[in-house]
């Protein structure tokens, strides 16, 4: 009698764990379609005090919270204002969704992308990569590695009046972790190049990268040396400037890339 007592308890307190999860996982989809939709139609001039990044960036980690270990269709999350921007085709399942705002000004609009996958076990992880770039990513590349699932996102995000930023960003899924800063361009995980066009060749393993109109390439230098963190080693902007200074300051502007394994060098 007893047995059956705590067998009815223990399906009864699932019943509710179950009850209570899928009503918080409700609460969690009403509120990132309230805060993507209002980004959506922001208008900087009718709310200039409004801290609209910061709404974006905690929309971001509820998107993440409610991507990691679930299971729903990209229908579902388009539905929510998530736009599915890129996948991938193999066992990790990877893609991209992002959402945005106009800030109003010369950077225009702004995108915050979130990355989905899955490991080895089909188990969903997520990851809030807004918070190391902001790029509307439209490619996914698998990068040819023996023992590593590395990835090579491409995309563009506006940079001012003048400049649209292309960009070429690494990334690694390794079981549940993403790993987004492996030192692949010399000391760093991607290249944001103004005007540039990228394009990669996965039979080859080339990554070209373009002038993405007639003009004048702008100055290398902030391109090496305003990166942030990754820019205060003086020696890796040196070999940087080297790996692609030849092509990006030649007549047309275009510079290729060979990825090797571990790291992308110049193609002979």
């Amino acid at each position: 009698m007893k047995t059956v007592f705590l067998l009815t308890l223990l399906l009864s307190l699932s019943i509710i764990g179950v009850g209570q999860k899928n009503n918080d996982q409700k609460k969690l989809a009403a509120q990132i379609k309230k805060n993507t939709g209002f980004a959506r139609s922001f208008v900087y001039a009718e709310n200039p005090d409004y801290n609209i990044d910061s709404l974006c960036k905690v929309t971001a980690n509820k998107a993440v919270k409610l991507m990691a270990g679930n299971n729903y269709s990209s229908v579902y999350y388009q539905s929510l204002g998530l736009k599915l921007s890129a996948e991938g085709k193999d066992k990790t399942a990877i893609k991209i969704y992002n959402f945005g705002y106009d800030c109003g000004g010369t950077r225009r609009f702004i995108t915050h992308p979130v990355v989905q996958w899955k490991n080895e076990y089909g188990k969903t992880f997520a990851y809030n990569l807004s918070s190391k770039i902001n790029c509307d990513f439209f490619e996914i590349h698998q990068l040819k590695s023996q023992s590593r699932n590395l990835y090579l996102l491409i995309g563009v995000e506006a940079g001012d009046g003048n400049c649209y930023q292309g960009i070429a960003y690494v990334i690694e899924i390794k079981g549940d972790y993403l790993i987004v800063n492996n030192p692949v361009f010399v000391n760093r995980p991607y290249l944001n190049l103004c005007n540039r066009e990228f394009e990669f060749d996965t039979k080859t393993q080339v990554l070209t990268g373009l002038l993405g109109h007639p003009s004048v390439p702008p100055p290398l230098k902030y391109a090496v040396e305003g990166q942030g963190d990754y820019s205060k080693d003086k020696m890796a902007n040196i070999k940087l400037t080297a790996l692609i200074a030849e092509g990006y300051n030649s007549e047309p502007s275009i510079f290729y890339l060979k990825f090797n394994g571990h790291q992308f060098v110049k193609e002979n």
